[in-house]
């Protein structure tokens, strides 16, 4: 299968690799420096740290180096599963959840994007949103009376007729009406508010989910590890997707008990003591935002592609 990748996080997995293939990191090191091919030593696996060596040593240009870092993937991800160092989790809502996970995880099945910067700005200018949609949608009436009551003043001197429908072209005029009859405006404060939890909850975390074997698997995307824009690939690819992707990366949370909730005490002994209870506290309150969910399984993401 060809792998279409929309992430991938070079710098963990070259660091990874290094260790993984040993000599690498060696190998790399006296290439850049010396640009000697005498001086390089192979002290893992025969031909791993060369092959890897060379993509690494060839990767100048952006382009190419975009190619490469895609096969580096290739080797690293084909070493692990010779290793059995991977939990895989089938594209199959029939599975069985896993109660062990190993350090790697691949995980096939259709993903939600949530963005939170996405999010967030459409609920500070939902009222904004709101408005203009029931202008743009209601245009043609609104365009219909306007020249009905040119019609009127020209044609008639009834002032009971321009006055109905001048009052009729003030309620269809009235966009902040239109836009609250048609439940596209709330109270500002309340979205405010909601805005400022997301920002403070979540930040501008941008989270792909993943619902399989009973779990929900969850990774944190670094932006800047993105082969497109977030905003393109999302476009592409809708929040929820139709097709399956594969997500490689490190269990990094599967089995921790909730938190138990702090003493309360009325005196401290220290100002330390003091601050190490307002950090029970904080992280207390932080978890009702990214704590993680009785079935969730939180994972560090190295890889993020589909298959072709």
């Amino acid at each position: 299968m060809i792998k279409n990748f929309i992430y991938l996080d070079e710098e963990k997995m070259y660091s990874l690799s290094s260790q993984l293939f040993e000599g690498v990191t060696e190998y790399i090191l006296n290439e850049s420096f010396s640009g000697k091919d005498e001086s390089e030593e192979q002290k893992g696996p025969v031909g791993s740290g060369r092959i890897l060596g060379d993509i690494l040593r060839n990767s100048e240009r952006k382009t190419e180096k975009k190619f490469l870092n895609d096969y580096s993937f290739n080797i690293f991800e084909k070493k692990l599963l010779e290793d059995e160092r991977v939990t895989i989790v089938p594209n199959t809502a029939t599975s069985e959840p896993f109660s062990e996970y190993k350090s790697f995880i691949k995980i096939t099945s259709k993903a939600t994007f949530n963005d939170i910067n996405s999010i967030n700005t459409t609920i500070k200018n939902f009222n904004t949103i709101g408005k203009a949609l029931a202008h743009v949608t209601n245009f043609k009436e609104i365009s219909a009376v306007r020249e009905q009551l040119e019609r009127a003043k020209q044609s008639t001197s009834d002032r009971n007729s321009k006055s109905k429908l001048q009052a009729q072209f003030k309620s269809l005029t009235n966009i902040n009406k239109l836009a609250t009859e048609s439940g596209l405006q709330q109270d500002q404060q309340l979205l405010d508010d909601l805005a400022l939890l997301l920002a403070y909850g979540f930040q501008d975390q941008l989270e792909v989910q993943m619902n399989n074997a009973g779990n929900i698997f969850s990774a944190n995307l670094n932006r800047s590890f993105l082969r497109e824009p977030e905003e393109l690939v999302i476009r592409k690819y809708s929040r929820q997707t139709e097709v399956a992707f594969t997500l490689f990366g490190i269990v990094t949370q599967y089995q921790r008990e909730k938190l138990e909730d702090p003493e309360e005490k009325e005196e401290h002994g220290s100002i330390k003591e003091a601050l190490m209870n307002l950090v029970s506290h904080l992280s207390n309150l932080e978890a009702t935002f990214t704590g993680r969910l009785s079935n969730e399984i939180i994972i560090d993401p190295i890889a993020l592609y589909t298959e072709i």
